[in-house]
């Protein structure tokens, strides 16, 4: 089987339904199916019969004329599934301890080992800490240089519409932002050396009648992070909500948004958000001075050091410049 040493099946199989529950493949039913079908295979030591005929039978239905040679289907359909675990483990994932990886050229899952992260969280009320930058070592900043920032958003009040209206649309982006992750409902916040990470964040909504006010905080110097607009004005309509919301995180939750300018400011950006700034800045100004620059970011990281060409599809750059074991 396609797997180093040290990793069973039972850690195959946790790591494969932690993918099939996700938020992102919630809506493809198909490349659920079809990643199901390969991992299965492989564990079953049936890896020689992972090819393109066999897979469009009996994962797409195709009759037993299907030729793969003329018809793309299950090429088009695998490049999808690569990409969708990409973004799957920029985000959602990139906690996993066990990634699904298919390599370009077939269809045979592989399975590596990523550093671990401690995971450890305290109950203690947020609203009281008050530690300043100066105070705390950036631990966290040399041992997990390879992170992204994190936003926890507050639930607003039960009775408070509005908010609760503007939360829900903006949790609806976790599947589609890249630079910035947003945090579970129950998730808490983690913890280094007795203070919040230096890279989580808290959002905070609420509204007053017609008045829709919104607070970005840094949680470890509690400081306010500048946003572009923090006061709206909203009629209640859900639909004009949820445009405030897009508008919102696109402005705040994205490489040129506030999080990630507040970050370079204060010297809190990690090599893995310094190398997506500068891939995104050659993506924009396509100069020479910036394709040196991704270029010279991209080969710190093992997983893109043999590539030829500078990564631009950010999820896969996400993906590879994380490091495995």
């Amino acid at each position: 089987m396609s797997m180093k040493a040290g990793i069973d099946g039972g850690q195959v199989s946790d790591a494969l339904q932690r993918v099939l529950r996700s938020r992102t493949f919630a809506r493809s039913e198909r490349l659920r199916s079809f990643l199901k079908f390969i991992v299965e295979m492989e564990q079953l030591g049936l890896s020689h019969q992972l090819k393109g005929y066999t897979i469009g039978i009996d994962v797409f239905s195709r009759s037993h004329g299907f030729d793969p040679g003329t018809d793309p289907l299950v090429r088009v359909q695998a490049g999808k599934l690569r990409k969708l675990l990409n973004q799957f483990y920029a985000c959602e994932g990139r906690d996993d301890p066990l990634r699904i990886r298919i390599p370009l050229g077939g269809y045979v899952p592989v399975y590596d080992r990523v550093a671990s992260q401690a995971d450890i969280s305290h109950e203690r009320d947020l609203d009281l800490i008050e530690t300043a930058f100066a105070e705390v070592k950036n631990a966290a900043l040399t041992d997990d240089k390879a992170s992204l920032p994190r936003l926890f958003i507050r639930r607003p009040d039960g009775d408070d519409l509005i908010a609760s209206i503007f939360v829900n649309a903006t949790r609806l982006w976790s599947a589609r932002l890249w630079a910035v992750c947003i945090a579970g409902p129950n998730e808490k916040p983690g913890f280094e050396g007795g203070a919040p990470h230096p890279l989580h964040f808290e959002l905070k909504a609420h509204s007053l009648g017609t008045t829709l006010k919104l607070g970005l905080r840094h949680l470890r110097s509690g400081s306010e992070v500048p946003i572009s607009m923090s006061v709206f004005e909203t009629d209640g309509d859900s639909l004009e909500i949820g445009a405030l919301a897009n508008g919102f995180a696109g402005a705040n939750l994205t490489l040129p948004g506030s999080i990630y300018r507040f970050c370079h400011k204060n010297e809190l950006s990690t090599g893995q958000m310094k190398c997506l700034d500068a891939t995104y800045r050659y993506t924009l100004e396509r100069t020479d001075a910036t394709y040196i620059s991704a270029r010279r970011s991209q080969q710190q990281w093992a997983g893109l050091a043999q590539s030829s060409e500078i990564i631009t599809e950010m999820t896969r750059l996400i993906a590879l410049s994380s490091p495995l074991r």
